[in-house]
């Protein structure tokens, strides 16, 4: 045909019969593609109706059901919790002694009711990162069983007497903890997820990905530099909830055998919103925490901050992309040809658009915080506008992933026990009188790597509000406040060892197929971020501690 020739002539030196082969087998690709992708659109479409309506199935009419409870992971957590309550009162007795022996100055002063309280929260969060890191139930399960065990346990206590709250009073602040900015911000972005998925701009915007890179190590490195892109300028929290959106679009229609390549493309989503998370002060929170202690010291500008931790965080984007492509080969899955179809673009697409980028516009203009008060506020557009204008229905609503949330939520409310506790405290203080006397690079290394440790396992921001107060102060008495306040930001975005040190780990460990299955489990999570996080360990106590006592900080 003359279609055939043309491409021949433009493609194969005028070779009809390779010219046609490989159209041939285009036109393959593009049919199986196809077919897979409506299938599971129709599968995912009757699943979200079952489970909106609770219809009965013949399981479910039998009594029968699925245990989701891994008792032996379940003894083996609870077990540890009563092992570390038990000696809880010897490790912290011995770190303040230790610390207080080494430099010949008196016991750390803590009431009993603070050590006490210390001991039953170091032995919650113990029993809750065991649970969250070997799944013994579901991930969300034990976020909602965080705020009752951190109010029987009476881990709360009062800001003034230092006393343990009232039940009442506990559970209260265990409640409204679960209820900060960060998850209505999760609800925003998820809200604009729906919206983009619904009216196929998700594809459209793939189509787009698609049109300028066709193999599938590009691809993962393009999607993994947008990831550090948005997160650095818009947040690291909004930016996995948009981008799997997308990326989804290009792999819910690739065949079964492909699940490898799914899984390294969420993998990399989640580790560049991480290190994104670096690029900024505005990427995240703990980096605004790290410029409030810096404010009545030395701070640090716009500029110098990206100077400093822009090389770092795309060396770490770069080594976590080798290490995706080693672990998962990607290249042995051609992606698919998405066929662009005629988009019909209506009044419904512009004002999804149109509120997606003045949603985008005030994350990124922090003047505008001074009006609406914090991010999760301005997550909040989105959400009133798809909603009460009827591009999103109550069926929607209830389709957000509430199990993604409740999480989130969870996290926080232990975060928030910790800190109340005075665990970290403690902890921070002992370190602080043993380094007494240190070098600049020990002090430096010590508290990296406590705050990887410590971010790992509870709230980036939550850390950061603790230790880094003391670090501060330590920094100011070596006369570099700079070094290690920055240094101890970047190791609280670099920290992502488990599915619950971020939101974006959070996000990429709960993103499922249309049947209801994760693609990736917790361990697959703690199989690449723990060696990610001694990697991004390294290179800020070294190639970061370098560039930035070379710029002077």
């Amino acid at each position: 045909t003359e279609a055939e020739s043309d491409f021949a002539s433009m493609f194969w030196n005028n070779d009809l019969e390779k010219a046609t082969q490989e159209l041939a087998e285009s036109l393959h690709e593009i049919v199986v593609w196809e077919r897979n992708t409506i299938w599971r659109d129709m599968l995912l479409s009757e699943r979200r109706v079952r489970g909106f309506h609770g219809q009965k199935t013949t399981a479910g009419q039998k009594g029968a059901f699925t245990l989701a409870v891994k008792w032996t992971a379940l003894s083996f957590s609870l077990f540890l919790g009563i092992l570390v309550y038990i000696i809880g009162p010897t490790l912290l007795g011995y770190l303040q002694g230790t610390s207080s022996n080494k430099r010949g100055t008196a016991p750390l002063e803590f009431s009993d009711e603070t050590e006490g309280a210390a001991q039953r929260c170091l032995a919650l969060l113990t029993f809750v990162i065991f649970m969250w890191a070997t799944e013994a139930v579901p991930l969300y399960i034990t976020s909602l069983m965080v705020p009752p065990l951190t109010v029987m346990l009476r881990v709360f206590l009062e800001d003034e007497t230092g006393l343990p709250l009232v039940a009442s009073a506990a559970s209260s602040k265990a409640l409204s903890s679960m209820s900060s900015s960060v998850v209505l911000l999760i609800i925003g972005g998820y809200t604009i997820s729906a919206a983009l998925s619904k009216y196929a701009l998700d594809r459209m915007f793939s189509s787009f990905v698609l049109s300028w890179v066709r193999d599938p190590s590009q691809m993962l490195l393009a999607i993994m530099l947008l990831a550090v892109f948005l997160a650095m300028w818009v947040s690291n929290v909004a930016t996995p909830v948009l981008l799997n959106s997308i990326v989804l679009t290009i792999l819910r229609g690739m065949p079964a055998n492909a699940l490898p390549l799914v899984k390294c493309v969420l993998m990399g989503v989640a580790l560049a919103s991480n290190i994104g998370g670096m690029g900024s002060p505005i990427a995240s929170p703990q980096n605004a925490v790290a410029l409030a202690q810096l404010k009545n010291l030395h701070q640090i500008s716009f500029l110098e901050w990206i100077a400093a931790a822009l090389p770092v965080a795309l060396f770490l984007v770069l080594v976590s992309h080798a290490i995706l492509v080693l672990v998962y080969k990607p290249q042995k899955y051609p992606l698919p040809i998405i066929p662009k179809h005629s988009f019909d673009f209506g009044l419904t697409h512009v004002i999804i658009l149109l509120t997606l980028f003045s949603t985008l516009f005030l994350w990124c203009y922090k003047p505008a915080m001074v009006i609406i008060g914090s991010e999760g506020m301005i997550a909040i557009l989105p959400v009133v506008v798809y909603f009460g204008l009827g591009i999103l229905t109550k069926e929607d609503f209830n389709n957000l992933p509430w199990n993604v949330i409740y999480l989130v939520s969870g996290g926080i409310c232990m975060g928030a026990a910790v800190s109340s506790s005075k665990l970290l405290n403690m902890i921070a203080s002992a370190l602080h009188r043993m380094l007494a006397g240190a070098t600049l690079w020990q002090v430096y290394v010590v508290f990296c790597g406590f705050i990887y440790i410590v971010s790992s396992m509870i709230s980036h921001t939550v850390s950061a509000i603790i230790v880094l107060p003391v670090v501060a102060e330590l920094g100011a008495s070596l006369g570099h406040p700079r070094l290690l306040v920055m240094g101890g930001a970047l190791a609280c975005s670099g920290a992502m060892a488990l599915p619950v040190s971020s939101f974006p780990n959070m996000a990429a460990v709960s993103v499922e197929s249309e049947l209801g299955k994760p693609y990736l489990k917790a361990s697959d999570i703690i199989l690449l971020g723990i060696p990610l996080t001694l990697i991004s360990a390294v290179v800020t106590c070294t190639a970061g501690y370098l560039l930035m006592y070379s710029m002077g900080f």
